[in-house]
């Protein structure tokens, strides 16, 4: 066999493998959410919804999975050849185990790209429309043409602003500003049944109502003309509805940084951020684990014991992220650190067995 035809054959079973295993995780996860939201269906929000929201959110569920099933695919995909001796005759053919390493992170590396375009791209958007469609189902009614924020709590210093709707468009409506004093003491409230934004990107308050409080007595009267200062830029202001992790790079680092100017806590959005684009270090680590298993004394054992072993580790790679991210931001350390140290340990640990297998 020519080692063009080796390489794709190689590449194929990585692939193949990958998928299935994607399948399979995103099947079983589709299955327990499904499961967990029957107490949600209605008789507007019926079960065929359930199914077609799931689907909305199925390329963000196969994000958040595609390392470990990178981990399996790659440990059955070679693990299948080696277990029929097939790695040893490409090895012999003068294929070398970087080489062979190499040939099965292709496949790997193309589903990557199409991910990380698609999660930078659209998931945000799709992500929105999900919810949006949602929450028209489960309350019978259309919502807004505008993508809107419900139900934002802001601070600034000693105010505490709540906000029942936040429109993309320049709309604050239900406003209500707590402002407390150095003992944390109510007193003062302004409530507005809307803002607008002006050209001066200021929020201008219509109808406002100011109430103060003090010890003997509680002054109530109409603002005419009143700003609203909030601690976030407008074009912020949207994004407080949403995880850090369903953000976009781009945005992550431009809310991060905003943060930061501002003296605000930026952790979770650097920590989300660094998730993101670390990525293909992941990968490349698991990719590299799962290969060396393969050359190793892994090679001869059962499939089924191989795709234990790609869960055991899969989940440990993702719970040790999980605790190092919250971690380093204590500690004060960069939160790219809770990617790469777990990351350079499954590096170090896949190069180590593949100099023991030659």
């Amino acid at each position: 066999m020519k080692t063009s035809h080796l390489s794709r054959y190689l590449s194929s079973a990585v692939l193949k493998a990958t998928l299935a295993s994607l399948v399979v995780i995103l099947g079983l996860d589709l299955t327990f959410t499904i499961i967990d939201s029957l107490g949600d269906i209605s008789s507007q929000y019926r079960f065929v919804d359930v199914l077609l929201y799931m689907g909305m959110r199925l390329p963000e569920r196969l994000y958040l999975f595609f390392p470990i099933a990178v981990l399996i695919g790659t440990l059955v995909g070679l693990g299948g050849l080696a277990a029929t001796s097939e790695l040893t005759v490409m090895r012999a053919s003068g294929l070398s185990i970087p080489r062979l390493i190499s040939l099965a992170m292709r496949p790997i590396a193309g589903l990557l790209i199409v991910l990380m375009i698609f999660s930078e791209v659209f998931m945000f958007n799709t992500i929105q429309f999900a919810e949006t469609w949602r929450w028209e189902k489960m309350n019978g009614q259309e919502a807004s043409a505008h993508n809107v924020t419900q139900d934002l709590w802001l601070r600034d210093e000693h105010n505490f602003i709540r906000i029942n709707v936040a429109r993309d468009d320049g709309i604050l409506l239900g406003i209500t500003v707590y402002q407390l004093d150095d003992q944390w003491d109510l007193i003062r409230m302004i409530t507005a049944p809307k803002a607008t934004l002006d050209d001066q990107q200021q929020w201008r308050l219509q109808k406002a109502h100011d109430l103060v409080l003090s010890d003997d007595k509680i002054i109530s009267h109409d603002l005419d003309q009143a700003t609203l200062s909030l601690p976030v830029a407008p074009e912020f202001i949207a994004l407080q509805a949403y995880d850090p992790p369903d953000l976009s790079a781009p945005t992550l680092w431009r809310y991060a940084h905003y943060l930061d100017e501002k003296g605000l806590d930026s952790g979770y959005y650097w920590l989300a951020f660094w998730r993101k684009t670390l990525l293909p270090i992941t990968i490349f680590s698991v990719v590299l684990l799962g290969a060396s298993f393969t050359f190793g004394s892994m090679r001869s054992i059962p499939a089924s014991t191989r795709i234990f072993h790609g869960i055991v580790i899969g989940l440990l790679l993702k719970f040790a992220q999980d605790l190092l991210g919250p971690a380093t931001l204590l500690w004060g350390f960069t939160p790219a650190l809770s990617v790469l140290l777990p990351s350079g340990l499954c590096i170090l640990w896949a190069l180590h067995l593949i100099r023991r297998a030659g």
